[in-house]
């Protein structure tokens, strides 16, 4: 694996460790080494081309089980949109699969490597947007609470201003 990925995936890795909590960080391993394994798989398949669809199937299963995690609903092209980055590796790999054992191992590393940077690299974007839409929720939830409240105060005023009793006598 290269170590533009390695360092990808370790930079992204620290950013979830901030932003996530420690059972999201568990789903997330769990979703994206899943990909990755049956990406590398995938990758060490020696017929160029062959790999294709189960490393796409891989990827875009990853970014539906990382919505999950997330609570985000992921459309059909929104996912293919997302692993669209890893096919520029696709004749890279294709081109070093004739080049028998070596370029099939090389080939393997590189769809693991980029399908775990992709995973990574998908699943901090979501808990950004995870931890936003909450944050926005709860400020709403507190403003309702802070309105509800002035309210109340209002109407306690409105009722004692009503009942107070005339001394001019």
């Amino acid at each position: 694996m290269s170590n533009n990925y390695k360092k990808a995936i370790k930079d992204k890795r620290l950013e979830a460790g901030k932003l996530m909590t420690e059972k999201q960080i568990t789903q997330c391993n769990a979703a994206i080494h899943t990909a990755s394994v049956a990406a590398g798989a995938s990758g060490a398949i020696p017929i160029p081309i062959a790999d294709a669809i189960p490393i796409s199937a891989a990827q875009v299963t990853m970014v539906f089980a990382l919505g999950k995690i997330f609570e985000q609903e992921i459309s059909d092209s929104a996912a293919k949109g997302a692993i669209a980055a890893a096919a520029s590796t696709f004749v890279g790999r294709n081109l070093i699969k004739l080049i028998p054992i070596a370029g099939w191992i090389v080939s393997a590393g590189v769809a693991a490597g980029v399908t775990e940077a992709i995973g990574w690299t998908i699943a901090v974007d979501m808990a950004k947007n995870h931890r936003n839409k909450y944050k926005s929720q709860r400020n709403a939830q507190d403003a309702a609470e802070a309105w509800a409240e002035a309210e109340s105060y209002k109407q306690a005023q409105s009722d004692s201003d009503d009942e107070a009793e005339d001394f001019s006598d």
